[in-house]
């Protein structure tokens, strides 16, 4: 999983298969890194009398029977959750504080609701592709059940798609979920995002186009002009500038320049990489 977990007791000789993202469980601890690293993705199937037994078979029969109560009386899954934590001192009490009150945040909403707030986490943890499906799948349901969905939160959800698409640079795409959005939420954020794209595409007629097509007034279609071109004219922008200028005369030969520029391009490449979790 990427990180060294210690475990206080053997690991499992049968593991503990999630199946939501295919993973394969051999200790406690691991179980409960899971969880403090993945508490948008918890779910109320995840209380399951399934990992009870695993946990009894593995850790002890009282720690078993201790969860076994929490499913029977039906209480709230953080209620759940937290007890699970507190099972071994893998996490200090602060964190299982934070883990719970993530996952209370989903009760009493709808599917539909918990599908955007894990979404959202996703994406503020840049998790821009996963985020993406998510987003994706959500307005998937929400076309089939219109009648249960405002205007506002399919909007909403457009706006997030498209800031998904931006932070990838797939600007075609994010200017036309950015107005998908606007159309449906009414709001000014989604309609100066719009903007904003056909900025960064450069694409002055598709600009003037929207102005024109959304009535935008033209003190805000100039503060979406100034916007752009002052985040291109940037200090770190004229640094980084300065930097190949100073490249090109500290390796005067061709081949020295482009060695060294290939190298913040492959960090370039890896840095997008990563954010699209390749």
């Amino acid at each position: 999983m990427g990180e060294l977990i210690l475990c206080k007791k053997p690991i499992a000789a049968v593991p503990y298969y999630i199946e939501d993202v295919s993973l394969n469980i051999y200790s406690l601890e691991e179980l409960c890194y899971y969880v403090s690293h993945n508490a948008y993705l918890i779910n109320a199937d995840f209380a399951s009398v399934e990992l009870c037994n695993w946990i009894g078979r593995e850790v002890g029969k009282d720690e078993e029977k201790v969860l076994l109560d929490i499913i029977e009386e039906e209480k709230p899954l953080h209620v759940f959750v937290n007890a699970l934590l507190s099972l071994c001192d893998y996490l200090p009490g602060e964190e299982i504080r934070n883990v719970t009150e993530i996952i209370s945040s989903f009760e009493n909403k709808s599917p539909i609701e918990c599908s955007k707030i894990r979404a959202d986490r996703l994406l503020d943890k840049s998790k821009i592709v996963d985020a993406l499906y998510e987003y994706e799948n959500i307005l998937d349901k929400c076309e089939k059940d219109k009648k249960d969905i405002s205007k506002e939160f399919m909007g909403d959800i457009w706006h997030n798609l498209a800031v998904c698409y931006s932070r990838l640079f797939f600007f075609r795409e994010a200017s036309i979920c950015f107005e998908y959005a606007y159309q449906l939420n009414r709001k000014k954020i989604s309609l100066e995002a719009m903007l904003c794209t056909y900025r960064c595409m450069r694409d002055e007629e598709g600009f003037n186009m929207q102005v024109a097509k959304y009535f935008v007034p033209e003190d805000l279609a100039d503060k979406i002009k100034k916007i752009v071109t002052d985040t291109s004219t940037s200090i770190d922008v004229k640094n980084f500038s300065n930097r190949l200028d100073k490249m090109k005369t500290d390796f005067y030969e061709e081949k020295s320049y482009q060695k060294q520029l290939g190298i913040i391009i492959d960090k370039w490449k890896s840095e997008y990489n990563m954010l699209c979790n390749i």
